[in-house]
């Protein structure tokens, strides 16, 4: 194999070298739409179907109510979570033959139920995070 076939080369490919510069300076609010933020990490979401995935890349923010995914300026979706009904690690495929742990998110409103996949970098924590939360809401009412 040729050097940096098949590899990045972070010095010779200036798109991918920008492209991470970029994300690695934004600045992440510490309030959504007057709800402070709780904590917040890169993520990706797979925005496909049951049969083709399709991941999204952007960030994932979790307030006292709610969790929101965002890329960029638009918000790809909010879920209350009072309307969570599980939040729980699963092994799904990231890349064809690459099994991953990724957090799997379930929604249920009105007799209707929606999963979200999510890949964080600590999985575990975010579920503790967003089961500590929700509980916390569940308190309040």
């Amino acid at each position: 194999m040729k050097e940096g076939q098949g590899q990045f080369n972070l010095e010779k490919d200036s798109k991918l070298r920008s492209g991470l510069e970029i994300l690695r300076g934004i600045d992440l609010p510490s309030e959504i739409e007057g709800e402070k933020v709780l904590t917040h990490s890169q993520a990706a979401y797979d925005a496909g179907s049951i049969s083709r995935s399709s991941w999204k890349m952007g960030f994932l923010y979790l307030t006292h109510s709610r969790l929101i995914f965002t890329q960029g300026r638009n918000s790809l979706f909010c879920v209350p979570i009072g309307l969570l009904s599980s939040a729980k690690i699963v092994s799904r495929n990231w890349v064809s033959g690459k099994l991953v742990d990724q957090l799997q998110l379930v929604k249920k409103s009105d007799g209707q139920k929606s999963t979200f996949y999510l890949s964080v970098k600590e999985p575990e924590e975010w579920a503790k995070v967003i089961k500590k939360a929700k509980k916390e809401c569940l308190d309040e009412s």
